[in-house]
């Protein structure tokens, strides 16, 4: 194939991966929407060059052809393109989905999520959508990795917050830090520990993140080969990923035991009355929350984990 019909399929390729960018959130392109605008200035300028001599003995435009054919073909391999089993969004799978668990496997990983507030599930569901079948999207990979680095600098921030509300409620004066072994003095120390550890995870994920989260796709690749390489597999770097949020809500939980611990101490009742009903008020919005927003699904969880073979029987037509 001659020189000006490789720029011509080059164009078409480009064009097609930046149609496929606009109007699909899961686009197979294995460059995003900035990049393909820069190839396509260069494509412009090797057309140019092309037309402006007739010998076209250029081996650098040759090169530059080739590295930009060799990321699209490489896409095109991995996508089953041109097969009736192709790929034709990122996060699908080419293969049959093995929904069949080990028991101990579901049992730890149930037991995780709850002690986690459920916040695995969600970290797995974007994995899956990045992880798919042992490939990886480059664009997806840094949007995936963007998203990571945003929560988890939000949660240090808060973190740092809660951190410094735990060191000052233990200098009010009505909390009595010489009685160690109070209830309030010993949620306190809990909150501290798990907002440390929340805070510690956090920098250390953000580091991780920072040397691997913007590799090419095939460091990425293997990156995560040697990250879900486990008996759990990517539930356990989704349960890796969600530490530092989990440990917050539990500094939050400990601390809001602290200070009900010492309100309920008092026995006013203009206070307990309007501590009580300002609890009753929170916890029936965040539960009201919980509900629409469909987060916990702790029966169906439960259900799937105690009785897998039943459920997959009703599943059948």
């Amino acid at each position: 194939m001659d020189r000006p019909k490789m720029i011509k399929e080059l164009r078409e390729l480009v064009m097609h991966a930046s149609a496929e960018i606009i109007t699909s959130d899961m686009s197979l392109s294995p460059f995003d929407a900035d990049e393909l605008t820069r190839i396509l200035e260069l494509i412009n300028h090797l057309q140019a060059n092309t037309l402006d001599n007739d010998n076209n003995d250029f081996p650098h435009s040759t090169c530059v052809i080739a590295r930009f054919m060799h990321y699209f073909y490489i896409a095109k391999f991995f996508n089953f393109c041109g097969l009736p089993c192709a790929r034709l969004e990122a996060d699908k799978s080419v293969y049959k989905e093995n929904t069949t668990f080990h028991p101990l496997t579901s049992s730890i990983s149930l037991a995780l999520e709850a002690m986690l507030f459920w916040a695995p599930r969600a970290h797995l569901e974007d994995l899956r959508k990045v992880w798919v079948d042992e490939c990886i999207n480059t664009p997806h990979w840094k949007d995936f990795n963007k998203n990571l680095m945003a929560e988890w600098t939000g949660i240090t921030i808060y973190s740092t917050v809660m951190l410094a509300v735990d060191v000052s409620f233990l200098a009010v004066p009505n909390v009595n830090i010489i009685q160690s072994q109070s209830i309030g003095i010993i949620a306190t120390y809990l909150s501290i520990i798990f907002i440390t550890g929340s805070l510690i995870v956090s920098v250390l994920l953000v580091r991780q993140n920072q040397r691997h989260g913007f590799e090419s796709a095939e460091k990425a690749a293997d990156f995560m080969s040697n990250m879900t390489g486990t008996f759990f597999g990517v539930r356990a770097l989704a349960t890796v990923h969600s530490l530092p949020y989990a440990m917050l809500m539990w500094g939050m939980i400990y601390f809001a035991i602290a200070i009900l611990y010492n309100v309920f101490k008092s026995t006013m009742v203009a206070m307990l009355a309007s501590v009580v009903s300002g609890c009753v008020v929170v916890i029936m919005f965040i539960l009201w929350f919980l509900w629409a927003a469909r987060e916990f699904h702790i029966f169906g969880q439960l259900m799937r984990s105690v009785f897998p073979s039943v459920l997959a029987a009703d599943t059948l037509p």
